[in-house]
């Protein structure tokens, strides 16, 4: 059964993709190693969106917490707050995991195969750049 709303979803989705106009050239689909470089860059990059973004809840779920206990809010407001915090509190440490073993597996890729430097070099230094702000990143994490 054809849906024509997933269909445009699809095509909207993948019209947004960082990396479109890598997939459409012509040299990722002749060097597997650049497909590779831009899964593992996308997928680092997924996960450091993640963490910023639970960071960043944590920390307006606190403020929202302090806010509720100046404002003298009820007890029972305050209790489902904590819980609100402890939950986003909890998405870190696995999201952590991951972006540690991505981080280690990309930068394993890009040691070795060096020779994509040659073939790409924009998208070989990005992902370079995009390890040193993850390493910048996960240093700061307790």
């Amino acid at each position: 059964m054809f849906m024509p709303e997933i269909a445009t979803i699809s095509s909207d989705l993948a019209a947004t993709l960082k990396h479109a106009d890598c997939l459409t050239n012509l040299r990722c689909s002749l060097d597997p190693r650049l497909d590779q470089l831009i899964v593992y860059s996308s997928v680092l990059e997924h996960l450091l969106q993640q963490k910023l973004h639970y960071e960043k809840e944590h920390d307006m779920e606190l403020r929202r917490l302090e806010r509720f206990r100046c404002d003298g809010v009820k007890e029972y407001r305050i209790k489902v707050q904590l819980r609100v915090i402890n939950k986003v509190q909890s998405m870190l440490p696995n999201i952590v995991f991951k972006m540690r073993n991505e981080y280690d597996k990309f930068e394993r890729f890009l040691l070795q195969e060096v020779s994509i430097k040659d073939v790409d070099t924009e998208l070989y230094n990005r992902g370079w750049q995009l390890l040193n702000t993850c390493r910048d990143n996960l240093r700061l994490t307790h």
